[in-house]
This record gives C-alpha cells, structure tokens and sequence, in this order.
C-alpha cells in the first residue's frame, strides 16, 4: 500500500524515451533524493538509461524530493541525478521481471 501511496504523491517522471518500444513495459522504480544534511532536494534531474539498447527516460525531483519511473520494460538500468550545485551521482537498477518489486532509492547528493 505504502507504493501505492508514494506513486500517487509523486509527480511522475514526464517520459521522453529514444525509442518507445526498447523501453515501454509495465515495471517500475522510485525513490527520493536527500542532501548531506538529509534534506530533500527539489528539481534534480533524473536520467534512467536502458543498457542494452540506450532507451532514455528523464524527469525531476518533486518538492519533496520524490521522483519515480513507471512503464518501462526489463533489462539493467543506469539512474543518474544531476543538479547544479551537487556531485552527480548514479545507481544500477535490474529489472529482471517487470513485475518485480524493486525497492526505493534513496540518493544523498553532496554539495560540491
């Protein structure tokens, strides 16, 4: 219930994929982004790159520092968050069946 929740209160990423049907499917992942300090960070950009074929979803943090990616296909994906004033940093998500349940994220990004 607690995703079903979250997926609601989030403001989804607006998908803009390379290729529709490399990166189309029914899975899913979310999570938060925080500062050093544990604060959440608003407006950072959110990259999730499909390995296998480079199909592209990019989005933002919410005012809470939520952030999620709905509809996309299996395969191993490479999250990105990026925002002026912070070391980028990047996660490994593997989406083995769409199905799968994969657990938030949580990013802390560091002023630098």
């Amino acid at each position: 219930m607690r995703t079903f929740v979250l997926a609601l209160s989030v403001a989804v990423l607006v998908c803009t994929a390379t290729s529709d049907a490399q990166v189309r499917g029914m899975g899913r992942f979310a999570g938060t982004v925080v500062d050093d300090s544990g604060a959440p960070v608003e407006g950072v950009k959110v990259t999730a790159r499909l390995d296998a074929n480079g199909g592209v979803v990019e989005g933002a943090t919410d005012d809470k520092g939520a952030w999620a990616v709905a509809g996309i296909g299996k395969g191993v994906w490479m999250v990105e968050f990026r925002k002026a004033g912070f070391t980028p940093r990047a996660a490994k998500v593997i989406l083995e069946r769409e199905l799968d349940k994969v657990p938030a994220i949580k990013m802390e990004l560091k002023k630098g």
